[in-house]
């Protein structure tokens, strides 16, 4: 697919500005109370992605973190995240990666995930997804209690959601096996769809931040409630239906009740 042949080579030609720019960072203009930070390698890869797609495809739409946060979606649009987990980033931590996704009419049609310290492409169209050009799946179910679950960071403007955060680690502990937080959505998603964990919790807000993951992870054959997600914002994606029964079970209910 030609689209997903410009995301790769986009964000591989972006990943090699990232990892030899300067990582330090500034405070993000943000709304009072929120700190978050970017960096010229944030900058500078958002620059060489766009320039790519626009080479190819003039006339889409483009909605990236960093300068068209606010763009519309339009019959073909791009979703980019220049670096996901830029806090990881330049504090030497490799857990982050460049993610984006190709829409047509709104439906996710090819998506990308690099992690480039680890050297792991991870694609998806609807032929199924892929880590380094290799198919790849889900885990195998497992019950609740053997599972690895990771869980998106702690929400900075949604008291709901830090509420709801705090109570599955508080209230969940005993039935999960581990608890994860690697800090970037990326990891998040391409970890679970590799089959490396088994269950991923999240506030789904900013495209950019899940669109990608979530398209690459349903491909691999990860599962969730897409009626939950969409009017609650609550994403619990699972690596097959029967650890999603469970979960539904045995954390949803924790999850709603603090967000009461």
């Amino acid at each position: 697919m030609q689209e997903l042949d410009v995301i790769v080579e986009a964000i591989r030609n972006a990943s090699e500005t990232v990892m030899r720019s300067d990582r330090t960072a500034r405070t993000k203009q943000n709304p009072e109370g929120v700190y978050d930070i970017v960096t010229g390698a944030d900058i500078a890869s958002e620059k060489l992605i766009i320039d790519a797609i626009r080479s190819h495809f003039p006339d889409d739409s483009i909605i990236s973190e960093e300068t068209s946060p606010d763009a519309s979606m339009s019959s073909r649009s791009w979703v980019i995240d220049p670096i996901d987990g830029t806090m990881n980033y330049s504090r030497g931590l490799p857990l982050f990666g460049i993610q984006a996704a190709f829409l047509v009419n709104g439906v996710p049609k090819a998506a990308a995930i690099y992690l480039p310290a680890y050297d792991e492409m991870f694609t998806a169209t609807d032929e199924g997804a892929f880590l380094n050009g290799k198919p790849m799946r889900t885990s195998q179910p497992r019950p609740l209690k053997q599972c690895l679950m990771s869980t998106g960071d702690f929400s900075r403007k949604s008291e709901a959601f830090r509420r709801a955060q705090a109570a599955v680690f508080s209230q969940c502990y005993d039935v999960i096996g581990r608890f994860k937080v690697f800090g970037a959505a990326c990891t998040d998603f391409a970890f679970l769809a590799c089959g490396r964990t088994d269950v991923h919790v999240r506030f789904t807000n900013k495209i950019w931040d899940f669109l990608p993951g979530l398209y690459i992870a349903e491909r691999a054959g990860a599962v969730y409630d897409r009626k939950l997600q969409e009017e609650k914002k609550i994403l619990i994606l699972c690596s097959s239906p029967e650890v999603l029964s469970e979960a539904t079970e045995k954390i949803l209910p924790t999850v709603l009740s603090a967000m009461e």
